[in-house]
């Protein structure tokens, strides 16, 4: 029999307990178990294996829920708004309605009045007789004057009763619209508190999971590369556009100054503060470096967006990790990014001014507080905005 020498046994017996050290530890790592490394057998190393591979399933579905979250949030959002629209113009029908209501009320009050003591009128008139009323006159002349006069104020009466009826006709459906309105308003109130109330459990259960995302690490770090894989596909995006429209032309500037030009120069998109910069940064809990595309601006919940120049709108809608987001291309290659906005007044293919209102703010698809995810792309690859931004 062949025996090694003490030492190398030893070296031995400490590399394998070493390595299996090491593994334990990195399976213990990756499921949040901080226990004392200890050495395993290899069927507790397969179970470990299929915790790990079930924690890592648990964290995919709290990151694909939270994303449903923040879609079906931002739908009841969009809904909501629709509703209190709808809501205000049905206001406007009921004011309107109201106000012509009063006014035929008014009309039909002094045209009854007015009926009124022509009926008496008339009465007098039938009970005298229209033929001695013509027959006291002293002349042809009185005859026919007298009569002409009789069959205008006939006439005239005859006018002021068609128009009663038509003022209480027209009364009438004013107060039946008012009615119907009246309902379709109840209705939409009671739609609009359900949304209301269904946007609160979904904000509820929305901060649940943000909590529970940064008290657990590992669902951090699946946060955190869930992100990654959204930039990547924002990248793809970029690259995409030229290829859905290769014959169409790029948005061509008119003016005599090149978006070059405004170096420095550009409004800020929201009144608010940066709050954290472009470019590479660390996450110091898990000394993980990563790169940051834009700038993110701090600013109140429904503050205006404005774009910062001129050019037409290359995207507008909701983006995975970006919520709802536009893209504005400027010319000369160049585009801005504003995400996480609240609500969108610009579609796909409209022309933006400078300074005009494009959103407002929002925390759509953020896992921060309200903000603006501000970008300025070259050839679709982002470069730094603070330069680019006038701060004075």
């Amino acid at each position: 029999m062949h025996f090694f020498p003490i030492n190398v046994l030893q070296a031995r017996y400490f590399t394998l307990r070493s390595t299996a050290k090491v593994l334990v530890l990195s399976f213990l790592l990756m499921a949040g178990l901080f226990s004392s490394p200890l050495l395993v057998q290899p069927e507790e190393i397969d179970a470990h294996k299929k915790d790990i591979v079930s924690i890592t399933e648990k964290e995919t579905r709290v990151i694909s829920e939270l994303e449903n979250l923040n879609f079906g949030l931002n739908d009841a959002r969009q809904t909501v708004f629709l509703i209190q629209k709808d809501i205000l113009k049905i206001d406007q029908r009921i004011n309107e309605n109201s106000h012509r209501s009063k006014a035929f009320s008014k009309k039909i009050m002094k045209n009854e009045k007015y009926a009124s003591q022509r009926i008496v009128a008339l009465y007098k008139l039938n009970q005298l007789g229209k033929f001695n009323l013509l027959a006291s006159t002293d002349s042809i002349y009185d005859f026919f004057h007298r009569k002409i006069a009789l069959e205008k104020i006939l006439y005239q009466d005859e006018m002021v009763l068609e128009t009663l009826q038509k003022n209480q006709n027209e009364l009438s459906l004013v107060r039946r619209n008012l009615d119907a309105q009246k309902k379709k308003k109840n209705a939409l109130e009671k739609r609009l508190n359900a949304k209301i109330q269904e946007l609160t459990q979904k904000r509820q259960k929305r901060t649940q999971i943000l909590k529970k995302i940064r008290n657990q690490k590992a669902l951090t770090l699946a946060a955190i590369k869930s992100l990654k894989r959204s930039a990547e596909a924002l990248n793809t995006t970029f690259s995409d556009f030229k290829k859905e429209n290769p014959g169409k032309q790029p948005y061509a500037d008119s003016s005599p100054h090149a978006f070059t030009d405004l170096k420095g120069l550009l409004i800020m998109p929201v009144n608010g503060k940066i709050v954290e910069l472009f470019g590479p940064y660390t996450n110091t809990e898990f000394n993980l470096v990563n790169f940051r595309s834009g700038i993110n601006i701090r600013a109140e919940r429904g503050e205006p967006i404005l774009a910062v120049y001129k050019g037409r709108t290359l995207y507008a809608s909701w983006f995975k990790g970006y919520g709802n987001m536009i893209i504005i291309d400027h010319g000369d290659h160049y585009y801005t990014l504003y995400a996480h906005a609240e609500e969108l007044f610009k579609k796909k293919g409209d022309p933006v001014e400078a300074g005009e209102v494009i959103a407002t703010v929002g925390d759509t698809g953020s896992m921060a507080k309200p903000g603006l995810h501000f970008e300025v792309r070259y050839h679709g690859k982002p470069i730094d905005p603070s330069p680019w931004i006038n701060k004075g």
